[in-house]
C-alpha cells in the first residue's frame, strides 16, 4: 500500500484559521464548519523528502471516503453527544487509519494535524467538539483527529473487539502517560488486561492504579526488550495485586 505525506500548516497560520472557524461556527453552527472545508491552503507547505506527497485529487478522494464512512453520524446534522462519543471516536479512528494512508513518521508532526483538522475535516472536528477548544483543533496530542488515529495505529482490533470496549478515561490514562504510550507491546498488553476485567467494582477506577504501577515499573525495568507475551505476563501479575 502506498503511504503519503500531507501538507503542513504552521502553528501561526493554524491559530489564525482556528479563530476564523470559531467566528463561522458562532454565526452558522456546524454548517459554518462544513462551509469552511477546503482541499488546500495557501500557506500550507509540503514536506519535500522521505516519501510521496498526497496530491490535491488524492486528498479530496480521501476526504470523500472518510465522510462516506462517517455518514451515519453526519446525517443527524448535530454535534455528537456524550453517549455516542466513544463510538464516534472508534469509527473515526478506523476510517482515518484506513484512508489517510499516512507515513507514520509524518503522523508524528503537529503541523500535519493542523492542516488535516482545520482545512480538510473542520466539520467532523466541530461535530465532536462543538466548543472548539484549541487543544482539540490544533495538532497537539489531544487533537480530535490525531488521538483517534494514534489509538487505532497502536491498538487496532483491541479498540472494538472486546465485549466492553475501552472507555475514554481508560484510553486517556494509557495514552497520556508517555512511559506507556511509547511502548506499543505494553499498550496492547494493558488493553487486553483491562478489557478482560470481570470484578464487581468500577473498571476505570481499578485501571488507574494499574497504569500507575506499570508506569513506575518502566523506570527500573527495561520492558522494551521483552516479547509481547512476556510483557503481558508482567502486567497480569501487577493486575492481580490491585484490589477492587
Amino acid at each position: 500500500m502506498t503511504l503519503y505525506l500531507y501538507p503542513r500548516l504552521s502553528l501561526y497560520n493554524a491559530s489564525l484559521l482556528l479563530s476564523e472557524l470559531k467566528v463561522a461556527c458562532q454565526r452558522d453552527g456546524i454548517q459554518g464548519a462544513v462551509n469552511f472545508v477546503k482541499m488546500e491552503h495557501p500557506h500550507a507547505s509540503p514536506f519535500g523528502t522521505g516519501g510521496r506527497a498526497a496530491s490535491r485529487e488524492q486528498i479530496e478522494a480521501m476526504r470523500q471516503a472518510v465522510i462516506a464512512d462517517m455518514q451515519s453520524y453526519i446525517a443527524a446534522g448535530e454535534s455528537i453527544g456524550r453517549t455516542r462519543a466513544a463510538e464516534f471516536d472508534r469509527s473515526l479512528g478506523r476510517t482515518l487509519h484506513k484512508h489517510l494512508a499516512i507515513v507514520p513518521g509524518d503522523a508524528a508532526h503537529s503541523e500535519v494535524w493542523n492542516f488535516l483538522t482545520l482545512v480538510i475535516f473542520p466539520d467532523l472536528a466541530v461535530m465532536r467538539f462543538p466548543d472548539i477548544h484549541n487543544d482539540r483543533f490544533l495538532g497537539t496530542q489531544r487533537n480530535v483527529l490525531r488521538r483517534t488515529w494514534v489509538r487505532q495505529e497502536v491498538l487496532g482490533d483491541l479498540l472494538s473487539g472486546a465485549e466492553r470496549p475501552l472507555g475514554e478515561d481508560e484510553l486517556v490514562g494509557m495514552f497520556e502517560r508517555t512511559a506507556l504510550a511509547r511502548n506499543r507491546k505494553l499498550m496492547r498488553a494493558l488493553a487486553r488486561v483491562v478489557t478482560e476485567y470481570d470484578r464487581k467494582g468500577s473498571r476505570s477506577d481499578w485501571a488507574r492504579p494499574l497504569y500507575k504501577k506499570v508506569t513506575f515499573l518502566t523506570g527500573p525495568r527495561f520492558l522494551d526488550i521483552l516479547e509481547e507475551a512476556e510483557i503481558e505476563s508482567v502486567v497480569r501479575d501487577i493486575a492481580r495485586s490491585i484490589p477492587d
